[in-house]
């Protein structure tokens, strides 16, 4: 038995009608490398099992919670886990195409996991073959995994475990931490004594009192110093502008994604000094929202703001990064952009990553159900400024080609919870050969994904010919002065 930290109680306090709290991954595969050229559902139902069972167990548990949200919530083994509630397969309606596989993922996507059952979903999809550029026989996987459950490490170890770095081979991606093989999820429900956990909600309580009056003192002085720092440039602090992604969520979501080939991406790297891919993804990205909004004719004169969240060891914090969408120019934006992020980065570091984590965890859980449910049902949180206007995480990907069951993986990309008035989330990932720069908005503030879509792509063909032009330029003053 596990107690959630604040943190992760936070999500399942935040989750709500229309709002659930989990992370999706869409995976598609070629069998074509396997040996037989298929795979059966049941190599997939076993491969999933030995990992649970061996590396994962954690994915056995589902939620225990303390009365009146007392205290956090725990973990504990469900006595009746049954895999194949877990994992489905399901075919897409004849006849299949890219925009039915992504209206199909954001519908499974949006629907929220059952809080009785370990928090995790997987959706085995047939019926790939006349979407263009998917090879006849492909399949897909959609994995949906409670942000409660799944921190980096957990995430990493689960697609890990599931993937060998070539066809035929049995070891796992980065088999050494893979495994997360530890008995302190495990405990048998009838062995649970409330009144052992009443007690020690009482204690947890008590310890919570005395450490909030100790934190209230750490953040005065943290906000003397951020105010010190602010006054001398050292830090700064940005005016967020309310958008379309702004605003009430409803349930209803839109997904997809563009695929940027990685030689591109290293042309644009290798010819524009010290910037890295999360540079030029925010960049695009940042491309993409101006077009999109341009086109709606309400593109604000000011920035706008992504949160990019910065994940450290179990640790998380924010750093909210200027997109500078008021600059037309794709390679001067590419420039500020690099700069605005590390000036995020600084303010984040400044308030560190502990200060998160250390309220979720020492503010009492009942108090912060109640406070999170009234600030959203009743909103409140609609009428101030929004914390962001997007919110841009990255996946680690591999370097090298992965196989699942001896099925090639030739496309992937995530899909993020939406907050309270953050309408519009990325995910920036990559397999062997592409960067890839997905989207998860609500429907109702982007009817239109197909054209967002677009403005990644032309966002990135745009930065791409901006690096190009420069690099012919530079050659041709560096070949006139050799002359």
């Amino acid at each position: 038995m596990e107690q959630l930290s604040g943190l992760d109680a936070l999500f399942l306090h935040a989750e709500m009608h229309g709002m659930p709290m989990h992370f999706s991954t869409l995976s598609i595969y070629d069998p074509a490398s396997s040996p037989d050229e298929r795979i059966e559902f049941r190599q997939i139902l076993e491969l999933f099992e030995k990992n649970i069972r061996l590396n994962l167990p954690l994915l056995r548990c589902r939620l225990m919670e303390v009365p009146f949200n007392l205290d956090q919530p725990y973990w504990i083994e469900d006595q009746n886990f049954d895999l194949v509630y877990h994992i489905r397969h399901i075919a897409l309606p004849k006849p299949g195409s890219w925009q039915k596989l992504c209206s199909l993922t954001a519908n499974l996507h949006a629907q929220p996991l059952n809080r009785c059952r370990p928090l995790w979903e997987a959706y085995i999809i047939d019926g790939l073959d006349n979407i263009e550029n998917i090879p006849s026989g492909c399949f897909a996987i959609l994995l949906k995994v409670h942000y409660s459950m799944m921190d980096d490490r957990i995430g990493k170890a689960f697609f890990n475990s599931l993937h060998t770095l070539a066809s035929g081979k049995s070891h796992s991606v980065d088999s050494s931490s893979a495994a997360i093989d530890d008995d302190r999820f495990m405990s048998q429900e009838q062995d649970v004594n409330m009144t052992r956990i009443l007690a020690k909600a009482t204690v947890n309580n008590l310890y919570r009192s005395g450490n909030i009056v100790r934190m209230m003192g750490r953040a005065v002085g943290l906000y003397g110093e951020i105010q010190k720092a602010l006054a001398a440039n050292k830090l700064k602090q940005l005016q967020k502008i309310k958008t379309r992604f702004n605003g009430q969520i409803s349930p209803r979501r839109v997904v997809d994604r563009v695929r940027l080939p990685f030689v591109d991406i290293n042309f644009i790297k290798s010819n524009v000094q010290d910037k890295t891919e999360n540079d030029i993804a925010l960049t695009i990205i940042s491309g993409a929202m101006r077009r999109y909004l341009l086109s709606k004719e309400e593109l604000p004169e000011d920035s706008l703001v992504a949160a990019v969240p910065i994940h450290t060891e179990d640790k998380i914090s924010i750093a909210n990064i200027s997109l500078r969408t008021d600059i037309a120019n794709p390679l001067d934006r590419l420039q500020r952009v690099h700069k605005e992020s590390l000036a995020g980065k600084a303010y984040s570091h400044t308030l560190g990553a502990d200060i998160v984590n250390e309220a979720m965890n020492n503010l009492y859980s009942g108090l912060v159900a109640w406070g999170v449910r009234t600030a959203v049902e009743s909103g409140v949180l609609e009428k101030f400024p929004p914390a962001n206007n997007t919110i841009v995480t990255e996946i680690p990907g591999s370097s090298e080609s992965l196989f699942l069951c001896g099925a090639k993986l030739i496309d992937s990309f995530g899909m993020g919870p939406l907050i309270p008035n953050t309408g519009l989330f990325h995910t920036i990932s990559s397999t062997h050969e592409h960067l890839i720069i997905a989207f998860t908005a609500d429907r109702l503030k982007m009817d239109d994904p197909d054209f967002y879509a677009q403005c990644l792509q032309e966002a990135f063909c745009e930065l791409l010919d901006a690096v190009k032009n420069g690099t012919k330029k530079r050659y041709k003053k560096e070949g006139n002065a050799a002359l």
